[in-house]
């Protein structure tokens, strides 16, 4: 769909005033890859726990995360400030995913096979998600104000991520103000019933999907379909803003 967008439609969707302040972001650049490489860390640190659990796990993590810093210092100038916000997304959801995986230990699971199945669907859903987001945009933005069914179904989503967020704000803020008489409660499971396993298990679930697709809500539908306009059409927007190609690509 993306593709269908033309030059014309694109130049309306992305103003002068935009393209002049992305001209002067692309001169502080360097701030941009500072952050990159911060938040790179701590994804990193975030992935070490796996290695008690799950070695090749966190191996596999610094190599998703090593490939995306390479190919992020490779972009030129322009392309690392519009490309900015993506980059983010896919480091912490890396950071989320891998992070997740040691809460996924099971003792019968000898081939580490759960957690494998929960990265591939993680990343899957995550990725159908955003690519959902970035349809209604387009949608909204170049053909109809009309909302379609995919485009209400992850409004929805969004909205009930940010509440969950919000809910996991409360629950931690609360469990401070609360630690000293919760971590004295005297929870007896040995006579639970299967219904309260049953509420138990789907809470998890809940709790793990939400946490996993948290990362989701970092990502900026207007400004990936901007981002891929500019390279589109990188030519075009610089012969509009006469700009040369060295004040408009930057350096490297």
């Amino acid at each position: 769909m993306m593709k269908k967008v033309n030059y014309e439609e694109a130049k309306n969707a992305i103003s002068s005033k935009e393209l002049e302040e992305l001209n002067i972001k692309k001169e502080y650049v360097s701030g941009y890859l500072t952050k990159v490489v911060g938040s790179i860390l701590f994804a990193l640190l975030l992935s070490l726990p796996a290695i008690n659990y799950y070695p090749i796990y966190s191996v596999v993590a610094c190599i998703l995360l090593g490939s995306l810093l390479i190919r992020y210092i490779a972009l030129q100038s322009i392309f690392k400030v519009t490309n900015y916000n993506l980059v983010l997304y896919f480091i912490w959801q890396t950071a989320v995913i891998f992070f997740m995986i040691v809460f996924l230990r099971v003792e019968v699971d000898r081939y580490h096979l759960i957690p494998l199945i929960y990265i591939m669907l993680s990343y899957g859903f995550s990725f159908l998600l955003i690519r959902a987001r970035v349809n209604t945009y387009l949608k909204e933005a170049f053909e109809t104000t009309t909302k379609s069914k995919k485009g209400v179904f992850s409004n929805v989503i969004t909205k009930i991520l940010g509440f969950f967020l919000a809910l996991v704000v409360i629950a931690i803020l609360f469990y401070r103000g609360n630690k000293w008489w919760l971590m004295n409660m005297d929870v007896n499971v040995d006579n639970s019933s299967f219904l309260v396993y049953v509420v138990w298990g789907i809470g998890l679930l809940v709790l793990l999907i939400g946490l996993t697709l948290l990362p989701t809500l970092l990502f900026s539908p207007s400004q990936y379909v901007k981002a891929k306009l500019i390279k589109q059409y990188a030519e075009e927007f610089r012969a509009g803003t006469n700009f040369t190609k060295k004040e408009w690509y930057g350096d490297k």
